[in-house]
């Protein structure tokens, strides 16, 4: 799908980008982020009121041809979203700012991110798929550079991933699902080390956010 030329400047929509993926902004649907084909993500919002920043991009600043995947929205309250590329880089954004707070390059060794969420029930930690079937496992508060877990899906060409979870409980239940292209479901238990929240979480991470700024 082609986009609405309003969203972008000139020098953009000279490429024509294509929505690949859209979010609406949880703690106000009026504004919506959209995923593009050349690296960028565009801000927008339903009533076409003027918004700031229009674009996200990433560290390196240009137009690439890049498709952003997979996005997902902080769900700890931060108006903070994390985007998954085609090249394997991960992008820490927050709405506020027009380039990201953290960029990950290599942590797929170049394969494709094709999903990735953040847990449920813990602020610091998320999960990545790439087009290999690895799932990483990131966990902020451990390691900021790296995931602190890989694990490969044995014969399976996984095609996507959801976490399930009960946030507002604190017994760290966790689930991650997975589905192939064959059409199976399966459904796996996180082990609790990364799925119970940690002592003064939210005020870690905010930290680490605010260290790299």
């Amino acid at each position: 799908m082609e986009l609405n030329s309003s969203l972008f400047p000139k020098d953009v929509r000279l490429r024509i980008p294509q929505t690949l993926t859209v979010k609406f902004l949880p703690s106000d649907p009026n504004h919506f982020i959209v995923g593009t084909n050349i690296g960028l993500v565009g801000h927008g919002t339903r009533h076409d009121l003027k918004v700031l920043p229009k674009l996200f991009r990433p560290q390196e600043g240009g137009m690439r041809s890049i498709s952003i995947n997979a996005i997902d929205f902080f769900p700890f309250g931060k108006s903070l979203f994390l985007v998954g590329c085609s090249d394997g880089s991960i992008r820490l954004h927050q709405m506020t700012s027009e380039y990201p707070l953290m960029q990950w390059n290599d942590s797929t060794n170049g394969q494709p991110v094709i999903a990735l969420q953040w847990a449920l029930t813990r602020p610091a930690v998320f999960f990545v798929l790439d087009a290999s079937s690895n799932i990483y496992i990131w966990d902020l508060l451990e390691n900021d550079l790296f995931p602190v877990a890989k694990q490969t899906v044995p014969s399976e060409n996984v095609t996507t991933m959801a976490l399930l979870g009960e946030p507002e409980k604190t017994n760290g239940l966790l689930g991650i699902v997975l589905a192939n292209n064959s059409g199976e479901i399966d459904i796996h238990c996180v082990k609790k080390k990364w799925a119970l929240p940690q002592p003064e979480e939210s005020e870690k991470l905010n930290w680490i956010l605010l260290r790299s700024c």
